[in-house]
């Protein structure tokens, strides 16, 4: 390794600029007898995979992150501990990150070797795999991680190595300020190549065509009903971990009336509150509101392959009425009534402080507004330059919230004069749908793997195509996002952000591609015997450290 050896306790403070704004549910001990509990936690969108190399949602990546572990673990402040790797170095350039493994073994017997960490990484990266979150590598800077995914290049020459089966070596080609935090995220878990290759296209479809590493084994896979969790014995911290919960189940349950229910009788321990439920119970014991990163919008279909008439999204005029039309406020204080607020751009609050040392909304200010009256101008002048009446269909996912929401805004929309016919979808057939590019509008969420800027705009260029579900070109936008990203002002702090707030600008506001609608709260209630849970607003929710009194 060439640079300046640092050590555990300096790059942890490296490991800060990967922090974020988070909150826990309590600090959780690490003595103690071991727990015979059962914690119970509702959702209300079903599991999609539990291939982390694949998954794209935030239930399946919390599901995930209970049985198998990353080279890091964000704590409950957002910020990156040892996990599989239990010290790492960074040369003095940045460029080589070596991480030194620890003592873990697979639930089959197996070492987890810096070489599982190869081929997980060679795996997200294939074009083969297709994975929708192999842009990842190019956003950390791994060397020749875009060549590889293009398919120009051979994966064997993704910029990692094994230098033996305790020492895992990374390669950049710039510095990356948050990659230790992103360690923690499943798309960069590792892969026991001998199971996957038998396990072959049943990989990751039952608890049983998984291997785990983590501090729960998967138990049962019952899809559209529940999934159990069990204490791993053969963790390797599993002496550090005697009183968290022995069981942690996630119940699908859509309607949320039902949940409460369920958790008044005491067979639920955590459960989200929306709509009216928050002013019924924000009073209890128990309730928990918490902002997340999560940031809705919609998302225009610029594809006429299957809809042609989504050209008419190709009209100024009438994307800045959609954005005038939506009134985000009322969203917030009486349609969810959950926490949520206001968008006011496509970056969330609370992601990311800048060079100004300034929350990114703060310095950058409110992009989006509700103007009914503006609306309506704009949509006479759409209106007289296309030529006819707008219609078009607007897919949401079939949760409570999704539902309601998608109404309010169908109400919006249709005061303008336009005509809007909703399409409710499960989110596994929603997602599906938007990457076949086979909508016109819809309802989307994206929570940031990261506290960067960076998490948002990278979703929006135009040779993304795995997240660019709307197929959105801008020459102006791609210029600014890549300068920011990997070119001349990469290493610039100042110009950098100053790039993304000039692109966050041109795609919501004078060029308008996607419509901001709000920011998730999370009203929740929680039993007062749990403890544990971390809520972290880049990266995933953790329930690894769940405890029960």
């Amino acid at each position: 390794m060439s640079g300046l050896k640092k050590t555990l306790t300096s790059v942890m403070a490296l490991a800060m600029l990967a922090g974020c704004s988070s909150s826990t549910a309590a600090t959780t001990t690490t003595s103690g007898s071991t727990s015979n509990k059962t914690v119970t936690v509702a959702i209300d969108a079903d599991l999609n995979t539990m291939d982390y190399h694949i998954a794209t949602d935030g239930n399946s990546f919390i599901m995930q992150s209970m049985c198998v572990s990353g080279l890091t673990e964000l704590d409950a402040k957002g910020v990156a501990q040892p996990e599989l790797a239990e010290s790492w170095d960074v040369s003095s350039d940045g460029l080589k990150y070596t991480f030194h493994l620890a003592d873990a073994k697979w639930s089959n017997g197996d070492a987890v070797t810096a070489a599982d960490f190869v081929y997980g990484w060679q795996r997200l990266d294939d074009p083969k795999t297709a994975s929708e979150y192999a842009f990842i590598l190019d956003t950390i800077h791994v060397k020749n991680a875009a060549d590889v995914n293009a398919g120009t290049m051979d994966k064997s020459q993704l910029g990692v190595k094994a230098v033996d089966d305790k020492t895992f070596e990374v390669d950049l080609t710039l510095p990356c300020d948050f990659l230790l935090g992103l360690m923690a995220f499943p798309s960069f878990f590792p892969l026991n190549q001998k199971f996957y290759e038998k396990e072959g296209d049943q990989f990751a479809l039952s608890a049983n065509d998984m291997l785990y590493c983590g501090p729960y084994t998967m138990t049962e896979f019952s899809s559209g009903s529940q999934y159990t969790f069990t204490k791993n014995a053969d963790y390797f911290k599993a002496s550090k971990t005697s009183s968290e919960a022995q069981t942690v189940v996630f119940k699908y349950l859509q309607d949320t009336q039902s949940a409460m229910l369920d958790y008044q009788s005491g067979n639920l321990d955590v459960v989200k509150l929306q709509g009216e439920q928050v002013d019924q119970y924000k009073d209890s014991e128990g309730f928990t509101n918490k902002m997340t990163g999560y940031l809705w919008y919609l998302s225009l279909d610029f594809d006429t392959t299957n809809y042609p008439t989504n050209s008419d999204f190709s009209n100024l005029n009438l994307r800045k009425a959609m954005s005038y039309a939506i009134d985000r406020e009322t969203i917030c204080s009486s349609v969810l009534k959950d926490g949520s607020v206001a968008a006011e751009g496509i970056i969330p609050q609370q992601l990311a402080t800048g060079p100004d040392s300034k929350d990114y909304r703060e310095s950058t200010g409110k992009l989006v507004s509700y103007d009914a009256a503006k609306a309506k101008e704009y949509y006479e002048k759409a209106k007289a330059e296309l030529g006819h009446d707008v219609t078009f269909e607007l897919l949401f996912e079939d949760s409570e919230a999704s539902k309601a929401v998608a109404e309010y805004i169908q109400s919006n929309l249709e005061a303008t004069g336009m005509k809007v016919t909703l399409v409710s979808k499960p989110k596994k057939t929603r997602l599906d749908l938007m990457k076949n590019q086979n909508y016109q509008v819809a309802l989307t969420r994206w929570g940031p793997d990261y506290a960067d800027p960076e998490t948002y705009m990278d979703l929006f260029l135009s040779d993304n195509t795995a997240n660019n579900s709307g197929r959105y070109k801008s020459t102006s936008y791609d210029e600014l996002v890549n300068k920011a990203d990997a070119g001349t002002d990469a290493t610039d702090s100042a110009k950098r952000w100053k790039d993304y707030q000039d692109a966050e600008k041109i795609l919501v506001d004078t060029d308008p591609a996607v419509v901001p609608v709000y920011q998730n709260g999370g009203a929740m209630m929680i039993n007062k015997s749990v403890t544990g849970i971390e809520f972290h607003s880049a990266g995933v929710d953790s329930y690894r450290h769940i405890t029960k009194a």
